[in-house]
């Protein structure tokens, strides 16, 4: 898997490629910890998963840890540009409770 930070603002966006699973999803979990925990302003989590092929259940934990950081700090996730299939599992697991999807990153800042 494949992962791009950047910080925006008090906007931390992530860029996903390939697969978040069992195997991808300890390195990429410590990595995104670390950047919370260094930028205590950071409100808001847009995860591009665009280019998300796969997620299981240990990916979408990671998430979720990181949303409930965000609620302690009054903020929102957003996930953009989910293909069908991601979607679905985000959908199926609850996601469209907690989160709000879009269809841009420019469109999420419109939004905040």
């Amino acid at each position: 898997m494949q992962y791009t930070f950047e910080l925006k603002g008090q906007a931390l966006i992530v860029t996903l490629r390939g697969e978040l699973d069992l195997h991808t999803s300890p390195e990429f979990k410590e990595k995104l910890s670390r950047l919370f925990a260094a930028n205590l302003d950071i409100t808001n989590l847009i995860m591009d998963v665009k280019g998300l092929s796969f997620i299981d259940s240990s990916g979408l934990g990671v998430i979720l840890g990181r949303y409930r950081e965000l609620e302690e700090r009054g903020g929102r996730l957003f996930f953009v540009q989910a293909n069908p299939q991601i979607m679905r599992i985000l959908q199926m697991s609850g996601f469209q409770k907690i989160s709000e999807f879009a269809s841009s990153t420019s469109d999420v800042f419109e939004r905040i």
